[in-house]
């Protein structure tokens, strides 16, 4: 199991979170019951980590639209191309300058503008979309991982293991075991 350590792999910038009242007592809920879990199941706690870290994730990647519209970042025609471009082509290899491609811009300017939008690196952000379509495809299949590791353009399952772990804090089998043990009392109770 990874350490708390493993959960600065996204640093969220609070500012944003913050602006979401309800977004922020959701948070605490969550950062509350993992302290408490800590004491006796170190697995509820990480999953309540995890599910707090997901929040702020998602309420940085949903900045305002004055923040984007910038004259030093990305409009959403841009962040949107970009999203289906990669989604399309998750199983193969993208590069830094594929995506500046598609926006017709240089590859360097790109990577500027680009991390003044999103705080991340292209590739860490394709990473990023890579693992989210792969935990996905976890939930609703039972293909082994080295087959959803290809599938979203992972050279191999060592690759896709230390990835997921970088974004998540577990490791894919122990995220898969988990989602499995959550979904089977909800199951049961039909």
């Amino acid at each position: 199991m990874g350490s708390f350590g493993d959960f600065r792999a996204v640093a969220p910038c609070p500012h944003q979170a913050g602006r979401d009242p309800q977004v922020l007592r959701r948070i605490s809920s969550l950062l509350a019951e993992a302290e408490m879990a800590l004491q006796d199941d170190t697995h509820s706690a990480y999953f309540y980590l995890e599910q707090a870290m997901e929040l702020l994730r998602h309420a940085n990647a949903c900045r305002d639209c004055g923040a984007r519209h910038t004259s030093n970042g990305l409009t959403h025609w841009q962040t949107r191309r970009l999203d289906q471009y990669i989604n399309e082509n998750l199983a193969a290899s993208i590069r830094t300058c594929d995506l500046a491609a598609q926006l017709n811009l240089s590859s360097s300017h790109f990577s500027h503008v680009f991390k003044q939008t999103f705080g991340i690196t292209p590739l860490a952000y394709v990473a990023r979309k890579r693992i989210e379509a792969a935990r996905e495809m976890m939930l609703v299949s039972d293909q082994p991982l080295t087959q959803i590791a290809h599938a979203h353009g992972f050279c191999d399952q060592s690759h896709f293991t230390r990835t997921f772990r970088r974004e998540t804090g577990l490791s894919p089998l122990m995220w898969r075991q988990r989602c499995a043990s959550r979904a089977q009392p909800a199951n049961d109770q039909a």
